[in-house]
């Protein structure tokens, strides 16, 4: 039997890496769910080794919790984990903002302002939710990259991830959003005072962790 070149093993971790969290954070793999590393695996049609790789990767981004002689199960997000990682992510995008308005040219917070313009479009005229989310991410993780410190856009990657994680992070229709937020956000950067843009930023997510945290309790009381 021919053996897989380390090249290869990895390409097949990355796939299956890439499958269930893709699984994962739309919901088709819902909190709570148990994986069993023969039948993923089975399924993926790859051995069970790059399978287990992609779950420790998984279970060290926040996504899955190991479960020893068995597989893995999604995990699950409850109100006080969501609010500690709103918490975290508040943390996070304060710091890259005041950087960001410091350190970005002016050419890549036009650029900024583009993905604004549209995500805010999207989000005031009722888009649908796969839309808004892919660009809400691509937004934020532009700010943390523009601050020019790799490990915040790095953590912020990983804490939106875990966010995916609860019943409200896909949407969160009837509840009021203000209008054209991002821009204004990208217009307190362009200011150049790095107070004026963490301020913008922390009511921002503010916001954004009450609405999230508004719908899972809707959510579960409705149940």
């Amino acid at each position: 039997m021919a053996k897989t070149s380390p090249r290869s093993a990895g390409s097949l971790r990355q796939r299956a890496y890439r499958d269930l969290q893709r699984r994962i954070t739309s919901g088709d793999l819902p909190p709570g769910k148990r994986l069993s590393l023969r039948k993923v695996a089975s399924s993926l049609g790859m051995s069970m080794a790059p399978v287990g790789e992609a779950f420790r990767e998984l279970n060290r981004d926040g996504l899955l919790e190991m479960e020893p002689g068995w597989g893995a199960r999604v995990r699950r997000l409850d109100a006080n984990a969501l609010r500690n990682q709103h918490v975290l992510r508040t943390a996070l995008e304060c710091e890259a903002v005041r950087h960001c308005a410091v350190h970005a040219t002016d050419a890549q917070l036009e650029a900024l302002g583009d993905i604004a313009r549209a995500l805010d479009e999207l989000i005031d005229n009722g888009g649908e939710a796969g839309p808004i989310f892919e660009l809400d991410s691509r937004f934020h993780l532009r700010v943390a990259q523009l601050s020019g410190v790799v490990s915040l856009a790095e953590s912020l990657r990983t804490n939106q991830l875990v966010r995916m994680l609860a019943r409200g992070s896909i949407i969160t229709r009837g509840l009021k959003r203000p209008a054209r937020q991002h821009v204004k956000l990208v217009a307190a950067i362009r200011t150049r005072e790095a107070e004026l843009a963490e301020q913008a930023m922390r009511e921002h997510c503010l916001r954004s962790t009450e609405l999230q945290l508004a719908y899972l309790t809707s959510d579960v009381e409705e149940e």
